[in-house]
């Protein structure tokens, strides 16, 4: 069955990169490309001889990418592949029968592939939480570094004993304290 999506997999699978490419204002670098084009034909691929062995890198490697996308949200990277289906109806002509079949393997494709985005956003924000934990031991670090070696900061030691009123330098002139001659 889908014989015609077998003969037609490379045109669909370089569109499919396409999809991804768009989203740049420029070219990306090659590797960028490259990297793109093996993650569409290993998930065109794997569509299209029904063969999902390989599936997995190639899937993982593209919703580590979009999950990666601060510009995508959980449906639009899983949306990407809804889009797949489209591309496939604009390039081939499917009886009923052939359009369940390719339905049925899509859905197998994306339930693995929003299982693969959530683990990648899962590892995301455990870097993140690690890397904000890191920043506030470090800012808490140098709270009191500067607690103990800054002279403008008040220390313990420096308050008046309990019940004498601590004045300042202003009040100080105040009260005449201070020579100002």
């Amino acid at each position: 069955m889908l014989k015609e999506l077998e003969k037609k997999k490379d045109d669909i699978a370089k569109e499919f990169r396409e999809l991804f490419l768009k989203r740049y204002p420029i070219r990306p670098p090659v590797e960028i490309v490259d990297f793109l084009d093996e993650c569409a034909k290993g998930i065109v691929y794997a569509i299209a001889e029904n063969n999902y062995k390989d599936l997995d890198s190639s899937l993982d490697y593209l919703m580590r990418y979009l999950a990666t996308d601060s510009r995508l949200s959980a449906g639009g990277s899983i949306g990407t592949l809804f889009y797949l289906r489209e591309i496939v109806l604009n390039k081939i002509n499917l009886n009923k029968d052939e359009l369940l079949e390719l339905d049925r393997r899509l859905s197998v494709v994306i339930c693995k592939a929003f299982d693969l985005y959530m683990n990648a956003r899962e590892e995301l924000y455990k870097a993140k939480y690690k890397q904000m934990e890191f920043e506030l031991k470090a800012q808490m670090k140098q709270f009191e570094f500067c607690m103990k070696h800054c002279p403008f900061l008040e220390r313990g030691f420096d308050k008046p004993p309990e019940g004498i009123q601590k004045i300042s330098a202003k009040d100080s002139e105040k009260h005449g304290d201070v020579d100002n001659s």
